[in-house]
């Protein structure tokens, strides 16, 4: 990952990665979780966003798996899956925020995320845009639509994804052919 926590903010870990209780601070701790925090955040977001479809449910996702990894965190032998752990901790919070609401038979509202652009045409556009990407993403089966976020939200590799979503990587490959497909073939009849 290129992303990774650097060694400097680690000081509770040994270099191998198994953890030295004892000598673990809340200080410390807070600070790691504050690297990742300021590094991750926007990312995960626009993960959660294309899970849910609700920028303030991806919010809500991200600050739970947040939450959970501060508290976790010190069980951990490796502070390099910190980053892996808070994917997955995101994917999962935003699989039952979607079961809830299908329990409840809740409508999910669709909104976008802010991009800054320099007119009203172009941030119009914009919207129409990713609405109808977004619209389409959704309308994807789950691993379709999770395999599509790694990949192309979050620019994981195949392995990685693989890794995350705990499948092989053809299937990875097999779900990006078949999500892109769909996508390409849903986007060209609304045109």
């Amino acid at each position: 990952m290129t992303n990774s926590v650097p060694e400097e903010v680690l000081p509770v870990f040994e270099r191998r990665g198994t953890p030295r209780r004892n000598e673990a601070t809340a200080s410390v701790r807070a600070e790691f979780i504050d690297v990742l925090f300021r590094r991750h955040y926007e990312s995960l977001v626009r993960l959660g966003f294309v899970m849910l479809g609700d920028r303030e449910a991806s919010e809500d996702a991200v600050q739970d798996a947040f939450v959970s990894l501060h508290r976790n965190l010190p069980l951990m032998r490796d502070p390099e899956a910190a980053e892996a752990y808070l994917r997955s901790a995101v994917l999962n919070r935003c699989r039952s925020w979607m079961r809830r609401q299908v329990a409840q038979r809740a409508p999910r509202p669709l909104m976008l995320v802010r991009q800054q652009s320099e007119s009203p045409e172009d941030t119009a556009t914009a919207r129409i845009e990713v609405g109808s990407l977004v619209a389409a993403l959704r309308t994807l089966p789950r691993r379709q639509r999770e395999v599509l976020a790694c990949r192309y939200v979050l620019e994981l590799s195949v392995a990685e994804t693989a890794r995350l979503l705990v499948i092989s990587e053809g299937s990875v490959k097999t779900h990006t052919h078949r999500g892109l497909h769909a996508i390409q073939q849903r986007t060209e009849v609304t045109r």
